[in-house]
């Protein structure tokens, strides 16, 4: 169980506890790559019964445990029994995610509002090529099936209604 995972589940998120959830831990960066932050991020969906999730979660660790780990070491991420705290669900229809920087393994969030921001995977260093693909094939599919994205046959339908526009 992630650390996300547990936050739901402990706390006053009952409808979100038993949603299914990617997540992973990021720092979140400049468009120049110096660390602001450290945040997870969730992608959910709210029912079980969708076939896409609808939702980005984000947490950051409590002051309390924040300064817990002071060591360099690759074996002490992703800071293990860290406690969370929720400070964002929002919906992913309000929500762009793109892969900004994949050999420093980043990806951008674009928001509803133009707020742009940058997070850079937080994981074990054998395991960032592994888990940075799963995240370029979940933003696929949610970019493929955003209900604004371009369709492969808009621009067909296009030009079809307009040669029946001029020969109105």
């Amino acid at each position: 169980m992630g650390d996300l995972r547990r936050c739901l589940a402990s706390g006053e998120y009952g409808a979100l506890k038993d949603c299914p959830l990617f997540e992973s831990n990021f720092m979140q960066v400049t468009k120049t790559g110096e660390v602001a932050n450290r945040v997870t991020v969730g992608i959910a969906a709210t029912s079980p019964s969708l076939e896409l999730p609808d939702l980005m979660l984000l947490a950051r660790p409590t002051p309390s445990t924040a300064a817990q780990c002071q060591c360099q070491c690759p074996e002490a991420l992703p800071f293990p029994d860290e406690e969370l705290q929720l400070f964002g669900l929002l919906p992913l229809k309000f929500v762009r995610l793109y892969i900004h920087d994949e050999s420093r393994y980043q990806i951008k969030v674009r928001l509803a509002n133009g707020r742009t921001f940058y997070l850079q995977l937080l994981t074990h260093p054998l395991k960032l090529h592994q888990v940075f693909g799963q995240w370029i094939r979940l933003l696929y599919r949610l970019r493929f099936y955003h209900s604004d994205a371009p369709l492969a046959y808009e621009q067909g339908n296009a030009v079809y209604r307009q040669n029946r526009r001029k020969s109105n």
